[in-house]
């Protein structure tokens, strides 16, 4: 597991696992750390809060691929995902995470699969596809310094995935959190924009990191890969 992780890129000291399963639903550690976000690389910032936007440039992921053509749709409300938040004595925030999607399932895919290919509609697929992964992001979190009285910005992303089959049938449907951390001791003056966006890209490259030990767990996911190989 490590080394997956370190490989796609994610922080070596990385507590995502355990704020997981200690949380309210496992996006957050501590009820204090209420306020939503992700983000990453690029921005505009304003007194006390930011604005930021996750990189395009995603780590193909080198593991031993599944011989089998995969497809993935992303519907509109995922490309475009942006959060928006004003937190108390902190300022404005803004989040863009939509941009990212696309390379990131790209990649994810091409690394594990023979062939992958974006679809328009999951449950009308190219013939040729064993199948379609649907990716959505139903939460997002975070929190800053200032929030937690430590030196780090943290961020969970909530995602729920499901499969659907070669023939549109879903066949699972399960969620899959992941965790991302920065020190803000690293940035400086610049550490609002550059803190949130290490800590975001981070729990990205955690997602894909977990997707990848994870997907042939799932109960259903693995019933259909023993049927398909």
């Amino acid at each position: 597991m490590a080394s997956v992780t370190a490989m796609i890129g994610a922080p070596a000291n990385s507590t995502f696992a355990g704020s997981r399963e200690s949380s309210r639903y496992g996006l957050r550690s501590k009820a204090g750390r209420a306020a939503l976000l992700i983000a990453a690389v690029g921005v505009l910032t304003g007194c006390g809060g930011a604005s930021v936007a996750v990189p395009t440039s995603f780590p193909i992921p080198l593991v031993e691929k599944l011989p089998l053509k995969m497809g993935v749709y992303l519907n509109p409300e995922l490309l475009a995902y942006v959060h928006n938040e004003k937190l108390e004595s902190s300022g404005n925030w803004s989040i863009s995470l939509g941009d990212a999607q696309q390379p990131m399932f790209k990649n994810l895919l091409t690394g594990m699969f023979d062939q992958m290919e974006f679809v328009a509609d999951p449950q009308s697929p190219p013939a040729n596809l064993d199948g379609v992964l649907v990716p959505n992001i139903e939460e997002v979190q975070f929190s800053i310094p200032s929030q937690t009285r430590s030196d780090y910005y943290e961020v969970w992303i909530r995602y729920q995935f499901k499969l659907y089959s070669g023939d549109g049938q879903l066949l699972a449907d399960w969620p899959l959190t992941a965790y991302g951390k920065a020190n803000e001791r690293n940035y400086g003056m610049q550490s609002n924009q550059q803190g949130l966006q290490a800590a975001a890209l981070a729990a990205c490259r955690d997602a894909m990191a977990f997707f990848t030990i994870q997907f042939q767990g799932v109960p259903p996911v693995k019933d259909w890969l023993a049927a398909k190989l």
